[in-house]
């Protein structure tokens, strides 16, 4: 009987009663396992009187774009292995009217961002807070003013044979052209030529740029306004971000994947969290920003900056825009050593 429920997964459902905590809008999921697949279904209900606007960007309503769950097999958490999109503060069509009383569900499939190939009890834990907006609020688009629904979701799932189970893929990359740049990089292109001139402008740029940050990093206000108090182990955290991606960038052959497959429309760019991806996808608003650093304006050189040091040195997306990571550093300084945003505007507010 054991082996009959587990080849047909016990699911365990830990449902949150948080419309009792006060929180408007809650969240119920559950996970289940299919021939060559773990899918999880995820409804979003409005607890409230009001009808709201709920916002789909960093959930499972705009598909596995971000890093919304965490997964772990017996308390080991498996790494996430989903794109990191660069992109503009929430627009309209982000949103979804979710009126009082009313519910709307979808359903991801877990095994396209996490690798599960080792039987065993997995937890998949609803790991970001709902966003949301009023019906005024909507209407004045007052994007500052997004409140918060905290989730403590979770489920638990018991797989076997999981080694039928598909992996996750990137998008297969077949080179136009090569361009060979004297002492420092490669760039390679894909997907015709959208000013690919401009791009490679900017990629010009990122070698000496990061030997200038790289022998910069020290206690100084510079330091303290993007990473904030200066410890030892952060100025060395830092810098050995800056030489990974100095290293990657100077000694592997990267590419820029024209008009991304994933693009929308309010993406600059994405990239996966590696240390040693060597493709960054382009999307429409990249090509029409100005080539260099403009302080923490942005441009095609910042956007870089941002996207290598996600796929060559591993830095994580916790906030952006240079406000938010100010004050990321002043708050939570280990955050801001992990951040990508907080690497971008170091650099270019350094050049």
């Amino acid at each position: 009987m054991k082996t009959l429920l587990s080849l047909f997964c016990l699911v365990t459902y830990l449902t949150c009663a948080l419309s009792a905590n006060g929180w408007p809008v809650s969240l119920d999921m559950a996970c289940n396992k299919a021939l060559s697949a773990v899918a999880c279904s995820f409804e979003f209900t409005n607890n409230g009187n009001e009808d709201l606007h709920l916002l789909k960007r960093n959930t499972p309503l705009e598909g596995l774009n971000s890093l919304f769950v965490s997964v772990s097999l017996d308390g080991r958490p498996l790494e996430y292995e989903g794109i990191y999109i660069y992109r503009l503060p929430p627009t309209k069509d982000e949103f979804v009217l979710l009126k009082a009383g009313e519910s709307i569900s979808t359903t991801v499939q877990i095994t396209d961002a996490f690798s599960i190939d080792t039987d065993g009890l997995y937890t998949v834990q609803y790991s970001r807070p709902l966003q949301y907006l009023s019906v005024n609020e909507m209407s004045a688009m007052s994007i500052d003013q997004l409140r918060e629904s905290i989730v403590h979701e979770s489920v638990h799932i018991h797989l076997e044979r999981t080694h039928l189970l598909s992996r996750p893929k990137e998008q297969k990359v077949e080179i136009d052209y090569t361009v060979y740049i004297e002492s420092c990089t490669t760039a390679s292109f894909l997907n015709g030529d959208r000013n690919n001139s401009a791009t490679l402008d900017a990629h010009k740029r990122l070698c000496a740029g990061l030997d200038k940050v790289i022998g910069e990093v020290r206690d100084d206000e510079h330091f303290r306004k993007w990473f904030g108090a200066w410890t030892q182990s952060r100025g060395a955290a830092v810098k050995n971000t800056y030489i990974l991606t100095r290293n990657g960038i100077a000694g592997k052959s990267l590419t820029y994947y024209n008009n991304g497959p994933l693009c929308q429309p309010n993406w600059i760019a994405y990239t996966y969290k590696s240390y040693s991806q060597t493709v960054v996808y382009l999307c429409d608003l990249f090509y029409g920003y100005p080539t260099a650093c403009r302080g923490t304006a942005n441009t095609k050189e910042i956007t870089l900056v941002h996207e290598w040091v996600h796929a060559l040195a591993a830095r994580d997306d916790i906030v952006y825009g240079a406000e938010n990571c100010r004050n990321l550093a002043k708050t939570k300084p280990d955050d801001a050593i992990r951040n990508a945003a907080n690497y971008e505007y170091y650099y270019c507010t350094g050049q």
